[in-house]
């Protein structure tokens, strides 16, 4: 006579199953994670670099007389921070201002360019 018996838990192959994907599930999450957080520090760099330039060409709209201003690159080192250079370079024949923003965590130089009045 057989006696059977029931029998209760998880053997340990289902244990490590579950687990090999459990840990391919939190590996996924763990580099969308990443990748979001080393976007957003790229984004906010551009922010700031478009700000930076956006803001020097309203200073140089706000001037009175736009015949001060000089042909050549004005180089500005370490705005908005240390590290990052803002070039504004006057472009008489166009009577067109570009400007331009390097830096820590750029990927590429942010420019911005507007047209200003004659000279």
């Amino acid at each position: 006579m057989r006696i059977s018996h029931a029998r209760r838990g998880f053997s340990l192959a289902e244990i490590m199953v579950a687990l090999v994907i459990l840990s391919v599930i939190v590996m996924g999450l763990a580099m969308t994670t990443i990748s979001f957080l080393h976007e957003t520090t790229l984004d906010t760099s551009r922010v700031r670099a478009t700000t930076s330039a956006d803001t020097r060409i309203a200073q140089i709209k706000g001037w009175p007389d736009y015949s001060a201003l000089t042909t050549f690159g004005v180089v500005e080192n370490n705005v908005p921070d240390i590290g990052w250079t803002r070039t504004t370079v006057v472009h008489r024949d166009t009577t067109r201002i570009t400007v331009t923003v390097t830096g820590p965590g750029l990927v590429a130089p942010v420019a911005r360019s507007t047209a200003i009045s004659a000279f």
